[in-house]
């Protein structure tokens, strides 16, 4: 046994020996694949020094004082040092593999890394001196004392490497930040986005670990992106990258967060899309947004509990709000719970005084009116100055001229001033000096001149000023047009629906596939109808503009809907849909999330499904509706066969399609593979659908199985 021990205690010491030399020479050092794979073994090992450790000390202090003399038990007590100092050399060996590796901070490594060492050389010394130790008590436990304390470092140094600084804490600071935040106060990215990102993200993504060589610890920083691009496109059908990284299969290595860590949830996930489909504004506050928005609800929710402005007024009487809510006035509570109302006002052909007039009933509740673009006048103001608890008040586009602005004054509470596109002056706005609360003004669109803004942020010193940008001599692209139609699958006509919000644009279109110009391609009218399978493709053209990105649609024509369906060749475990009523349900997929139920995702076998109908139909062509999102490895279908017939067992080939498959990775889209062929009167349906049996050299899953998802089958 003694051989046995000093055999493993000599290979231990060259393992210290091999440490420190690497140490000295790590500039120089080259870690070779089969290398790197034992490297990664170190969060295997980095547990076992840690118990032992824990084990040995208390079986030293606690079991063998207890049975001094006892050989057996001294004997496990230099077995168990020995063990603790063999696992902290190997472990601190393959931690210095691994820290080869890219995306490491290198300040935060090497207080890791050597105390990792010192660990494992303490521990060795301590084994080949253990007995001269023990004779000095002090020594003794300095020594125990010593390896606890360097431990505990190492492990924190390793926590913040591997999941962000201040991992250990952050639970516990995040809910005191989130109780202290008040809901009329909350904004989107700081109290939304920001906790999801510091809980699933910043632990890859940090100062001291940067994998992908991006940082997401700052606003400046996920702006920029990392080395695979920019993180968001919201004018992208899929978002960009950190959507489409989210949505990708679990089991997928580019799928984010890594699998083994915390996964995001749907409703983080719906607040990522919602942010980044707003424009990913880094300011925007919950109140900002409409009391429908999605985000604005989940905000409530999130804050309604702990984060409520605590008004000291009565909440107004149902009776109150119910009368006072009419087709062009919206009163809402601010929240759930709160007393406080939101007020505003739509239309401005139905505007009248009368209707401010009709607030008083609720002027104490009101603390946020928005009455933007309405035919207010400056005789107004004296209405609006009785609403004593007011913090928010939108005047933007408004008749206010800037007379008897000073009324506003009376408005104590208010903290958000509005008076953009009005005829408000520098002396106008001055008097705003009084309003302790005030802090931020907008005056976008209004007559003040750069010099006025500067001496207005003088006397304004803690109010935030906002005139927007001008720039003559920019050019500024167009944002895309808007598709106005909800449905995409087509039972009868239907006209297209297009919009640009921006005066003076035009809209053109094609309906072939190709792409849109602005002299060739047909110009916008409401008059355009869609009957069959069609690419709608439309960019926005205005002189001294820049031509808007394309948006591109597909619509799928549905004349005949199969009475029932059945998959004769089952979908993958995780991507089922609702079975075979998936294909007939005329619910189309959505592009960025194909973990939903809408979609049936198939690898190991291929899609075979059957649809059927009651009574014969004559039928010329089968649509397969599927998803393309390369970087995911859903790719096209090798070959789509149909099959008919009015009998199950004599059923022919009606027709055969091979898709062309991608040569690159690009965004995800919706692709419709429509099959024609004679027409032909039937009962029942076959589609089968091949998936690639091996990613292509170029695709960074290259030898792997690829997937096909259908969501539906439309019959023509």
């Amino acid at each position: 046994m003694m051989a046995l021990q000093r055999n493993i205690f000599n290979l231990v010491f060259g393992i210290n020996i091999l440490l420190v030399f690497l140490l000295i020479f790590e500039n120089s050092l080259v870690i070779p694949p089969w290398l790197q794979v034992m490297g990664r073994m170190h969060p295997l090992l980095l547990h076992f020094p840690i118990t032992l450790v824990l084990l040995f000390l208390f079986w030293h202090f606690v079991v063998v004082k207890k049975m001094v003399g006892n050989d057996w038990i001294v004997n496990i007590d230099r077995w168990l040092l020995l063990l603790t100092a063999f696992t902290a050399s190997l472990t601190a060996l393959m931690g210095l593999f691994l820290s080869k590796e890219e995306g490491y901070d290198i300040d935060a490594l090497q207080l890791h890394k050597w105390s990792g060492v010192s660990i494992a050389i303490i521990t060795t010394i301590w084994f080949a001196y253990q007995e001269w130790v023990q004779k000095i008590p002090w020594l003794h436990y300095s020594i125990a004392v010593l390896s606890i304390g360097i431990i505990l470092f190492t492990g924190h140094q390793g926590g913040i490497i591997t999941h962000g600084p201040n991992f250990l804490l952050a639970p516990i600071e995040s809910v005191s930040a989130q109780q202290e935040v008040l809901l009329s106060e909350a904004e989107i990215y700081t109290h939304l986005v920001q906790p999801i990102l510091q809980t699933k993200c910043y632990s890859c993504h940090n100062d001291k670990k940067l994998k992908g060589e991006l940082r997401m610890d700052t606003e400046a920083l996920l702006l920029k992106g990392g080395k695979n691009g920019k993180l968001w496109d919201s004018a992208a059908p899929d978002l960009g990258l950190l959507i489409s990284r989210v949505h990708l299969p679990l089991e997928n290595k580019k799928h984010m967060p890594p699998i083994g860590k915390p996964q995001l949830t749907e409703t983080e996930i719906r607040i990522l899309e919602a942010w980044i489909k707003k424009g990913a504004n880094f300011k925007t506050k919950l109140t900002d947004l409409a009391a429908n928005d999605e985000l604005r609800m989940i905000g409530q929710e999130k804050f309604s509990k702990s984060a409520i402005d605590e008004f000291d007024f009565e909440p107004a009487s149902t009776a109150s709000l119910k009368k006072l809510n009419t087709d062009y006035r919206v009163v809402t509570p601010l929240s759930k719970t709160s007393p406080a109302l939101q007020v505003d006002f739509f239309s401005p052909a139905a505007f009248s005084l009368d209707q401010l007039n009709e607030l008083l009933e609720i002027k104490n509740q009101v603390v946020s009116l928005n009455l933007n673009k309405m035919p207010l006048k400056d005789d107004a103001l004296s209405i609006i100055a009785q609403f004593a608890n007011l913090q928010k008040l939108n005047l933007s586009f408004t008749q206010i001229t800037g007379k008897n602005l000073n009324q506003l004054n009376q408005l104590k509470s208010l903290k958000q001033l509005s008076l953009s596109g009005t005829k408000v002056s520098k002396e106008d706005l001055m008097t705003f000096s009084r309003l302790k609360n005030l802090n931020a003004l907008y005056v976008w669109n209004t007559k003040l001149t750069d010099n006025e803004i500067i001496e207005l942020k003088k006397s304004l010193k803690s109010v935030m000023i906002e005139k927007g940008f001008t720039d003559d001599t920019s050019i500024i692209k167009l944002t895309p047009p808007i598709l106005l139609n909800e449905e995409q699958v087509i039972t009868t006509p239907i006209k297209l629906k297009l919009k640009h919000y921006i005066n003076g644009a035009s809209i053109r279109y094609t309906l072939d596939g190709s792409e849109p110009d602005s002299l060739n391609s047909k110009e916008y009218n409401n008059d355009i109808l869609l009957s069959g399978n069609t690419t709608v493709k439309a960019k926005a053209f205005k002189k001294g503009w820049i031509s808007s990105n394309t948006i591109e649609t597909y619509f799928f024509s549905s004349k005949f809907k199969p009475d029932s369906a059945v998959n004769i060749l089952r979908a993958d475990d995780n991507y089922r849909g609702d079975g075979a009523t998936t294909l007939i349900d005329l619910a189309k997929g959505e592009l960025n999330n194909f973990k939903s139920r809408k979609w049936l995702g198939y690898k190991l076998n291929r899609m075979e499904s059957l649809l059927l109908f009651n009574t014969t139909v004559k039928i010329k062509s089968v649509t397969l509706s599927t998803l393309v999102d390369i970087g995911s490895y859903i790719m096209p279908p090798t070959s789509i066969e149909v099959w008919g017939g009015n009998e199950l067992s004599q059923l022919k080939l009606l027709g055969r399609l091979t898709p062309p498959q991608p040569t690159a990775v690009t965004k995800g889209y919706l692709k419709g593979y429509e099959i024609n062929f004679a027409p032909t009167s039937l009962k029942y349906i076959k589609v089968i659908a091949v998936p690639i049996a091996v990613l292509p050299k170029w695709h960074p899953g290259k030898g792997d199985k690829g997937w096909v998802f259908v969501d539906e089958v439309y019959v023509n």
